[in-house]
């Protein structure tokens, strides 16, 4: 662990902080190159990021307060508002973010399945780094393991599953794998609803592997991995209904 990774007296910059700020901004570049490619203004992008930020922020604290509700109470006793800087749930950032997209690209009329696409890898880029700041942070760790690579932190005690790690490069792969991809879909959407089925089934493997939940579903789900089949469901749907669509064309 290494959650601070500079200190100025009392003014600190955190590991966690700073890749996923990383991650972000590196993801923005790459749309706005992506885009200029495909014919939109690279400034659109620019202005969605905003957006973006704050929609990520809200929907992933909103989905912490829906799903570790205890912990969230639990936090409050022990810090108070202090507590609301730590606790955020992907997907919940990631249905907000998706919606915002929906929402930014009527407004702006931009077409709306181009602009996913656009940002598909960008996301699994940016995801990528941002669990290298979970790693460094000592959050989202595994089950105890023996195994060679298994890594201890402080909320843990003994050795566990470095998961961080395995979603991080499993993001990394994904980031390789939509970005080849792109240059050969076959209609607009196809990358986006790809980039949601894969992450959704590297999320729903991981998830065996992390040891951080309290509560269990069916006595074995964990609720990323409820989310996961339920957006694995919607993303068949819509890549079906998109390719139809694009053949009737």
């Amino acid at each position: 662990m290494h959650p601070v990774l500079l200190r100025f007296g009392s003014f600190e910059i955190h590991t966690y902080g700073l890749l996923a700020a990383a991650g972000f901004f590196a993801g923005i570049l790459l749309a706005q190159w992506r885009a200029g490619k495909d014919g939109i203004a690279q400034e659109r992008i620019t202005d969605l990021g905003l957006w973006l930020i704050v929609s990520a922020m809200v929907g992933a604290k909103i989905f912490h307060i829906l799903f570790f509700w205890d912990d969230v109470v639990r936090g409050w006793r022990e810090s108070g508002p202090a507590s609301l800087r730590a606790g955020f749930v992907f997907y919940g950032g990631f249905i907000g973010t998706t919606l915002t997209v929906m929402w930014y690209a009527r407004r702006k009329q931009i077409p709306v399945w181009k602009l996913a696409d656009i940002l598909a890898p960008s996301l699994a880029l940016g995801h990528g780094l941002g669990r290298l700041g979970c790693f460094f942070e000592g959050c989202c760790y595994g089950k105890a393991c023996s195994l060679p690579w298994a890594v201890k932190f402080p909320a843990t005690l003994t050795t566990v599953h470095p998961t961080q790690l395995y979603e991080a490069a499993g993001n990394f792969a994904l980031f390789g794998i939509l970005t080849t991809f792109y240059r050969h879909k076959r209609f607009d959407g196809q990358v986006w609803w790809l980039y949601v089925i894969a992450y959704a089934c590297l999320r729903f493997t991981i998830e065996f592997f992390r040891g951080d939940y309290a509560t269990h579903y069916f006595g074995i789900f964990t609720s990323a991995q409820m989310i996961a089949v339920v957006l694995v469901v919607v993303a068949l749907v819509g890549k079906f209904r998109l390719e139809s669509r694009s053949r009737c064309h």
